[in-house]
């Protein structure tokens, strides 16, 4: 009998030590919360889809440049001047703002390596 209540009492008292030092994985009461709110996310990033390359159609439009290059403004805002094979490539300013293909971007700079000399 006695060394029944020793055992049980010894099991109890086990249990209990266990399941009082087992806490919640986080910690929210040791925390200091701040209540700013979060910081805004920056915009996302929307580039444009356009051509690196234009060639001229119908309507085209092109002007000249007062050193003598011909150019071409296009609708969303984008200059492109005319190459030696009588197509237009865009300006290397816009390159960072427009999203392109690795063999756009290999024509491009292909062709366009005599064009954008200033």
């Amino acid at each position: 009998m006695k060394r029944t209540f020793i055992l049980t009492s010894f099991i109890v008292l086990t249990a209990s030590l266990l399941l009082t030092s087992c806490g919640p994985s986080r910690v929210w009461t040791t925390k200091e919360r701040s209540h700013r709110s979060p910081e805004p996310l920056p915009p996302p990033r929307h580039y444009a889809s356009v051509s690196l390359i234009v060639s001229p159609s119908p309507g085209f439009r092109m002007s000249q440049y007062p050193d003598g290059r011909y150019y071409h403004r296009s609708p969303q805002g984008f200059l492109y001047w005319k190459g030696y094979d009588n197509r237009f490539y865009l300006d290397r300013s816009y390159l960072n703002r427009i999203s392109y293909s690795k063999w756009e971007y290999k024509e491009w700079k292909r062709y366009s390596k005599h064009n954008n000399k200033r």
